[in-house]
């Protein structure tokens, strides 16, 4: 499923990038060893790392200690670590001839143009992003995955710890991978999706209710109309599920950021043995490979040189709402 909205972010982007007001002044927060890092690259990471944080552990995250840090404070640091990685990897890849290949570079240029427009206008205010210094940023990120790859490559992953893992991870891979197919309508309060929820349970096509209620327009004029197919793991995470789901349930409305859904289950399809097996390789070799390049490039970070602006710190602003 398209992301919502895009066509409207679109235009909201290109009306704020006009002159419309913003007031952001982008300015050095950092030197790693003696590169410099702006403070709209580092908005732009805590951004994105804001999001995965809320994705895995919801809101209630910011008012949980972490070893002595808030949620806000371990919000951060990962931020710049992820940047410092980036820079790892960039002198990296300088040192061993490692370069994106056209088809790469492509690909970085259109996942920049889809971040500005699938962000907030708000969002991306505070970040102080233009097309330039967003594609600059997505080849650096593009050029991470290329030397991490070429890193992993490195590690020789057990072919006896591989089975191990399958064994004791079978029933749980099951379940998480199951796929999952079903039938969404987006609304935008929790009124209309008591109401669609209702006539959907009392036998009204669900495709007319949501020719008649979804708020996606640009979905419809697209010919989409909400199907799709999910892992079982992803939808319970994207949606907040925690009960099993049942082949042709209709559930009531579901908060998802600030729209309400409500879902249709139309097939459930668990994993074949083969299925199993393959998933079970992959992840454990990305396990492996992970611990790899993360002990690869941590070796690398601790050798760098950072100073920090204290001023411009003070001042940073945040992307999640403050209790």
């Amino acid at each position: 499923m398209k992301k919502r909205y895009q066509a409207i972010f679109c235009l909201l982007f290109a009306l704020l990038f006009s002159g419309c007001g913003t007031t952001f002044s982008d300015e050095v927060i950092a030197k790693i060893d003696g590169r410099e890092v702006m403070k709209s690259e580092y908005m732009v990471y805590l951004y994105t790392t804001t999001q995965n944080f809320v994705s895995a552990a919801g809101n209630d995250v910011w008012n949980i200690d972490f070893d002595g840090m808030t949620g806000e404070e371990l919000v951060q640091e990962r931020a710049f670590t992820t940047i410092q990685s980036v820079v790892a990897a960039t002198e990296y890849a300088k040192e061993n001839g490692v370069v994106l290949s056209e088809t790469q570079k492509q690909a970085a240029q259109q996942a920049a143009a889809d971040f500005l427009a699938n962000t907030p206008p708000q969002d991306l205010q505070k970040m102080g992003m233009n097309e330039k210094k967003m594609q600059a940023l997505m080849e650096e990120s593009y050029l991470y995955s290329v030397v991490y790859d070429t890193l992993a490559a490195e590690c020789e992953v057990s072919t006896q710890d591989m089975k191990k893992y399958q064994t004791e991870h079978t029933a749980d891979i099951k379940t998480d991978y199951t796929e999952i197919t079903l039938n969404s309508i987006m609304v935008n309060d929790a009124q209309a999706a008591e109401e669609v929820a209702q006539k959907a349970k009392a036998g009204v096509d669900f495709q007319k209710l949501f020719a008649e209620y979804d708020v996606d327009t640009g979905a419809k004029q697209n010919g989409q109309t909400g199907e799709m197919t999910l892992y079982q793991n992803y939808l319970k995470l994207r949606f907040g599920i925690t009960d099993d789901l049942q082949k042709g349930q209709i559930t009531n409305g579901i908060k998802v950021g600030e729209q309400y859904f409500v879902l249709q289950i139309t097939d459930i399809v668990p994993p074949n043995d083969a299925q199993i097996q393959t998933i079970a390789e992959q992840i454990y070799r990305n396990q492996v490979q992970s611990e790899y390049v993360d002990a690869r490039l941590s070796a690398m970070i601790e050798t760098q040189e950072v100073e920090k602006i204290p001023d411009v710190w003070e001042n940073l602003e945040s992307f999640h709402l403050k209790m």
